[in-house]
């Protein structure tokens, strides 16, 4: 008996073991994920204490090219912390979606510097399961609601979670 539990255990031990190595290797599996953006904000909602700002832009960036992007934040008026969500289409239409959360500090009158934390939730085409995290500075004008900044940070490499 006890040589028969031994012959079934080494397999699904074996088995158990090699799951475990394949998840924590693609878990690890990030590239470098940074590239450069620029786009006009423009407000399309007030509350009291919010502005939902609506952002859209084009850059280049590793792994997507040339690539045209789409933002909306809430931005809260008493702490200046935003949260939202993006939309990062390449030039072939392969998409990466995020939600972030950051904030703006004035840096001059209607002069804003923006960190903001993007967490990747998936894509589409090559960056279908796509996740990552990467962080954008920009500057954002409140008088010619232009922006600009570059991102910086990793990614699964396109094409491996199918």
């Amino acid at each position: 008996m006890k040589e028969t539990r031994f012959k079934i255990c080494r397999p699904v031990a074996a088995t158990i073991i090699v799951v475990a190595l394949a998840i924590a290797a693609t878990a690890q599996d990030q590239v470098p994920f940074k590239g450069a953006m620029h786009g006009s904000d423009t407000d399309i909602a007030f509350t009291n204490s919010t502005v939902t700002v609506l952002t859209i832009g084009t850059g280049i960036g590793t792994h997507l090219g040339q690539f045209s992007f789409t933002q909306t934040v809430v931005v809260n008026f008493t702490d200046g912390h935003d949260a939202g969500s993006a939309v990062f289409i390449a030039a072939n239409g392969d998409s990466i979606f995020t939600t972030l959360a950051g904030g703006g500090q004035a840096t001059a009158p209607n002069e804003f510097d923006i960190t903001e934390e993007h967490t990747i939730t998936g894509g589409t085409g090559r960056f279908t399961g796509a996740h990552g995290t990467f962080k954008v500075t920009r500057h954002a004008s409140g008088t010619t609601f232009l922006t600009s900044g570059t991102f910086d940070g990793t990614i699964t490499p396109p094409g491996a979670v199918h």
